[in-house]
């Protein structure tokens, strides 16, 4: 359970380090509701990585959780959690650290794909609870 919560910690930590990332953003350039029309915009890209977070971490940690109470978790569940939280913070990076929107970034990928691949061993292992 320990790695679970420490996972899940980690990854609630992004959403709320994100969020105000995104307040601070809004301050600097007085958008308050809204983004520009600028895909190398600080904002644009602080407003993306936060709801992509928004968008995965909640069902992540609802795997995490259920999996972290069940009394055998594999090593290989747990390390699934672990992939799935490090994927979580490269595509943050990604986001972040990209020069425009509009091109692929290779952090963006790598965690795209470990989130995906880790995600979907967490739905294995939580199938196999009860099968």
């Amino acid at each position: 359970m320990t790695v679970a919560v420490l996972c899940i910690a980690a990854m609630a930590l992004l959403i709320f380090l994100l969020g105000f990332w995104v307040s601070i953003q809004r301050g600097r350039t007085s958008v308050i509701t809204g983004i520009q029309d600028d895909p190398t915009s600080g904002l644009n890209k602080a407003v993306r990585a936060h709801g992509n977070a928004t968008e995965y971490v909640p069902i992540l940690a609802v795997l995490m959780l259920y999996l972290g109470l069940q009394a055998d978790m594999a090593d290989w569940v747990m390390w699934s959690m672990v992939v799935a939280a490090v994927s979580r913070y490269l595509v943050v990076i990604g986001f972040l650290t990209c020069k425009t929107l509009e091109k692929p970034h290779v952090l963006k990928a790598v965690g795209a794909l470990g989130t995906y691949l880790a995600g979907i061993a967490m739905c294995v292992a939580a199938y196999l609870t009860v099968a």
